[in-house]
């Protein structure tokens, strides 16, 4: 059969998919904070790759998929960028750092400030005005700005941060407040599912996970079944990232404090049950540093390409 020059042409319009493409959806590795080393783990060769080293356990890291620049804390108080050397100082430590609109952002006992250019945008002032100890982590969803707060009392609350201009922001309400009281850090990540029933009597269009309780993963504040710790071991999750979500399920990873691993929870949102399982085992005593997953091709070749294999 001959195609006609119409054909031909229609045909040789069509983009086809990329390989790179069809990875984006994929988790090809995560970096963590084992205890004080920065690895990154690559799910294709099973293989630990030791990325930096510090003196103590490593808090915060953050992969910026558009310019494949790595952040994470050096442990004093410091915010270090792996490929530069780049180092902000801070005078309190570093518990999150994360992108929002364009911007790396940082927070921690100090408020929050632009990384990259040090500015602060949320004074330590600001919040004890507000009844704020410290910025636990930060998540966005839709546009917007939350932060995991540890209030003066010790107890946790999700907060709205507002912006007015990138270089404006401000604590606004507080939607979701937890009991426990605690000073150990920890995580929770929006799932856009469901809907939120704020503790400031509005609706919200989304829900939130969290590992306030550290003994289990929470949906809005009920447990998870099958995401319990040993209590035993003294166990307990610090740290949580969404990896993907459907209308029904919800995949996360964790980690935490005498876990030596890092998990991955499937999680039923009707039922509120979990299957997990371990996907990075053997790591040492402590991974207390926000879990960064990697779906960029170009991000997983750039991480892969550094650092030095781990054999243990």
């Amino acid at each position: 059969m001959t195609l006609s020059p119409e054909a031909i042409k229609k045909i040789s319009e069509i983009k086809l998919t990329s390989m790179d493409s069809i990875f984006e959806n994929k988790m090809l590795g995560i970096i963590y904070g084992n205890s004080n080393v920065l690895e990154y783990y690559n799910f294709e060769k099973k293989e630990q790759k030791k990325l930096a080293k510090t003196n103590s356990n490593i808090w915060s890291v953050h992969h910026d998929s558009k310019t494949k620049k790595t952040y994470y804390d050096n442990c004093n108080r410091s915010l270090v960028c792996l490929e530069t050397g780049l180092k902000q100082k801070r005078f309190n430590h570093i518990q999150s750092i994360n992108s929002f609109n364009g911007l790396l952002l940082d927070a921690g006992g100090y408020g929050l400030f632009n990384t990259e250019t040090s500015e602060e945008l949320i004074s330590s002032e600001s919040l004890n005005d507000k009844n704020i100890k410290y910025i636990n982590s930060l998540d966005c969803f839709n546009n917007s700005l939350y932060a995991l707060v540890v209030n003066n009392d010790n107890a946790h609350s999700v907060v709205e941060i507002n912006t007015s201009n990138p270089n404006k922001f401000f604590i606004g309400e507080t939607i979701k407040k937890y009991e426990l009281k605690h000073t150990k850090i920890c995580d929770s990540v929006i799932i856009p599912q469901g809907k939120l029933a704020g503790d400031n009597d509005k609706d919200y269009p989304f829900s939130i996970i969290s590992c306030v309780n550290l003994e289990y993963l929470d949906l809005n504040g009920e447990k998870i079944i099958e995401t319990e710790v040993n209590k035993s071991s003294n166990q307990s999750i610090l740290r949580l990232k969404l990896i993907k979500s459907t209308p029904t399920t919800v995949e996360v990873i964790y980690s935490g404090a005498n876990l030596n691993a890092i998990y991955k929870a499937n999680i039923n949102l009707q039922e509120k049950i979990a299957t997990t399982k371990p996907i990075i085992e053997n790591l040492l005593t402590n991974v207390l540093a926000a879990l960064q997953p990697i779906f960029k091709r170009d991000s997983h070749k750039h991480l892969s390409s550094i650092g030095e294999v781990i054999t243990r």
